[in-house]
């Protein structure tokens, strides 16, 4: 799987959750990751505007050494936008997250790169779970 099918994955999950509705859901199948990513942002800012992000220590971040500052932008929104409002509103348990997230990184045969790194990110967000209607 590609960051572009991951990031699709991600938003297809928040729309079946019920956390997110996308009207144009198989149309982001024509996106890069980063614009699916960018909307992502965009909805949950719209959807939940009450949400107070906080500032994050950008310092520790696991994305600092990527070179590639496309890949970097994306890893930054989604630990530090994405996962802040799924977290806030309920939909996610950070701690829970981000035990899968290690578990994953450090698993036997798991090749560390940027790349990898940023599928697991996407990969984490999906265990978010929507109040079912």
């Amino acid at each position: 799987m590609d960051l572009q099918e991951r990031a699709y994955t991600l938003a297809r999950h928040l729309h079946d959750e019920h956390i997110l509705n996308i009207d144009d859901l198989e149309q982001l199948k024509n996106n890069t990751y980063e614009e699916i990513v960018l909307l992502l942002r965009q909805k949950l800012q719209e959807t939940y505007p009450q949400t107070e992000l906080k500032r994050m220590m950008k310092s520790v971040h696991f994305a600092n050494g990527f070179p590639d500052e496309r890949l970097k932008r994306v890893a930054f929104i989604l630990t530090d936008e994405i996962e802040q409002y799924l977290t806030f509103n309920k939909f996610l348990d950070h701690d829970t997250s981000v035990e899968f997230f290690n578990n994953k990184i450090t698993s036997p045969g798991f090749v560390i790169n940027p790349t990898s790194l940023v599928e697991v990110e996407f990969e984490s967000l999906c265990i978010s779970k929507g109040q079912k209607k």
